[in-house]
């Protein structure tokens, strides 16, 4: 398990957050970003050695997830993928300056990732968007947050409301992570999934649930779509076939508009095809990287 400090980087009235896994990497810069809700420390559990024989890899936190600090103002703003594409392009070139990087994102990390290649072509090498979307409307229990909060005051009461049941306890948390998962069997028996949690609960605690906000409630108006040809550098594009957060559609989408895009559908992983189909996922990604 890595436990490096966080690196605080100010971003203009933002403060985000990263860790560098193998500070004495050498070669070219990974970039890892995490989902909604997470945070930096979910690459940190056991990274992998084809990750890390890169260059240096960063996982690098999303705007207003803990340790990341958002201003005040920023629970009633209105979130665009142009707002969190600069925030993450200020974050980088504080890392590593100029240089390209490869960019890994998980679920929002993978649109992030791949809202950079779209709008920042100069900053990416090569983009992986793993359970990624480009069309923020979720389903499953994140889109029912996201409904919620369009219904006003009763939405965000319930919206905090769940959030804070599931840090009443890591068991309720750990619980929480199968609707996540198409294959819960699979993902409770992966051996790093009490690392993982142990890790990534006490951020979960830190989370400011109000400025998360802006994320649920502008996320199903934000599409990137129609920007999607841009992107011209090699892209991975890896999901699961029965994803209950981010309809597979969407990879498949996303894949036909990307240029030379690789699509892998790892079947009968939900939205955690790293736990869920672990073998195959990181086959995929490791064969990928390394062509």
């Amino acid at each position: 398990m890595q436990s490096n400090s966080s690196i605080t980087l100010a971003c203009g009235e933002h403060q985000l957050a990263a860790v560098c896994l193998n500070p004495q990497g050498a070669g070219e810069p990974v970039m890892l970003l995490h989902g909604i809700t997470s945070s930096l420390a979910f690459w940190q559990v056991n990274p992998a050695p084809y990750m890390l024989e890169i260059g240096p890899c960063y996982s690098l936190s999303l705007p207003a997830h803990a340790p990341a600090v958002a201003p005040a103002g920023f629970r009633d703003s209105v979130l665009t993928a142009v707002e969190i594409v600069q925030l993450l392009d200020e974050a980088i070139h504080q890392l590593v300056g100029a240089q390209p990087v490869t960019l890994m994102g998980h679920s929002t990390g993978g649109f992030a990732a791949l809202s950079l290649a779209a709008y920042r072509p100069e900053r990416v090498r090569r983009v992986v968007s793993i359970s990624g979307f480009a069309h923020g409307r979720w389903t499953g229990i994140l889109g029912q947050y996201q409904r919620a909060l369009r219904l006003g005051w009763p939405g965000v009461v319930y919206f905090k409301l769940m959030f804070r049941l599931l840090n009443l306890h890591p068991a309720l948390y750990r619980w929480a992570m199968r609707f996540y998962a198409a294959d819960a069997r699979a993902l409770y028996a992966h051996p790093d999934l009490p690392d993982a949690l142990d890790l990534l609960y006490p951020y979960y605690r830190r989370l400011d649930l109000d400025a998360l906000l802006p994320y649920f409630r502008c996320m199903p108006d934000i599409d990137i779509s129609g920007d999607l040809s841009r992107i011209q550098v090699p892209a991975l594009i890896i999901a699961g076939t029965r994803d209950p957060i981010v309809p597979p559609e969407q990879s498949r989408r996303i894949a036909g508009q990307i240029p030379g895009a690789e699509l892998v559908m790892l079947d009968g992983a939900g939205h955690m095809p790293f736990l869920e189909r672990h073998e195959p996922y990181h086959a995929a990604v490791s064969r990928w990287l390394a062509s």
